[in-house]
């Protein structure tokens, strides 16, 4: 390694030294970011609309299958993937278009089912979950009841054999689902620090001013002889003068 090199690993590990005092004198700054993007998070969460979902089990084998056969069984846990794309399909949600207009008087498209709707296949089991997801509790139930005997239907027709068992029908929910409120509020902060951190670290980077000895001492590669200390009091006196003096001035000429 060359002499060359020996100083740049050298300036690099002074920058970040440097760097990393700079931003601790911040501290306060950053802390303030930190609790603005805290709030700002928490605002937005809360100013989201509550969404409220309901949801139905089926079991993928009918009430008339034996379960004593390992064939049956295994028939269930091969058809759970089918029957999570059967209940999602376009004959199934159109059933349930009908059915809501029909039966309860409310109007739904096709698009609007599908987008509150998800179907989940239990891992490792031949359950069968139906969500439908709304801002309407009561919207949500009705949607998800009447997917679920349309999905039912559906799949006792496609199979041709008895329909799944409804383990679990959908309920009205009492509360809304969690808004992820803790999360958000640790995304914000983290992202107000982080984004106050980083203005300071490009500001830090853009300022090539020679500051410190050992700005002199890596930089100009040359030695410092003496310092002259800064009297911050006299300093400050110098200026208060220097604008006394530019204001007496100025009430000659107008004089």
């Amino acid at each position: 390694m060359n002499k060359d090199q020996l100083k740049e690993e050298k300036e690099m590990e002074i920058d970040l030294l440097s760097l990393f005092f700079y931003l601790i004198q911040k501290w306060k700054i950053l802390l303030l970011g930190a609790i603005i993007g805290g709030i700002l998070a928490e605002g937005m969460t809360l100013l989201k609309t509550p969404m409220y979902q309901s949801t139905s089990t089926l079991y993928m084998l009918s009430k008339t299958t034996s379960i004593t056969s390992m064939a049956d069984l295994q028939l269930g846990s091969e058809l759970s993937s089918d029957f999570t794309i059967i209940a999602s399909s376009k004959p199934v949600v159109d059933a349930a278009v009908e059915s809501l207009k029909e039966d309860k008087n409310i109007t739904l498209t096709r698009g609007q089912i599908q987008n509150m709707l998800s179907v989940a296949n239990k891992e490792d089991t031949r359950m069968l979950s139906i969500t439908v997801t709304s801002d309407d509790p009561e919207l949500s139930y009705e949607v998800a009841d009447a997917v679920t005997t349309a999905a039912v239907a559906q799949m006792a027709a496609i199979t041709q054999t008895d329909p799944p068992t409804i383990v679990e029908h959908p309920e009205v929910a009492s509360d809304a689902m969690d808004n992820g409120m803790r999360k958000n509020l640790a995304v914000g902060i983290l992202a107000g620090l982080v984004l106050v951190a980083a203005i300071y670290v490009i500001l830090y980077m853009m300022n090539d001013r020679i500051q410190t000895e050992e700005d002199i001492q890596t930089y100009l590669d040359a030695t410092v002889l003496g310092v002259i200390p800064v009297d911050k009091e006299l300093a400050y006196y110098s200026k208060q003068e220097e604008k006394n003096e530019k204001g007496r001035h100025g009430r000659k000429k107008k004089a």
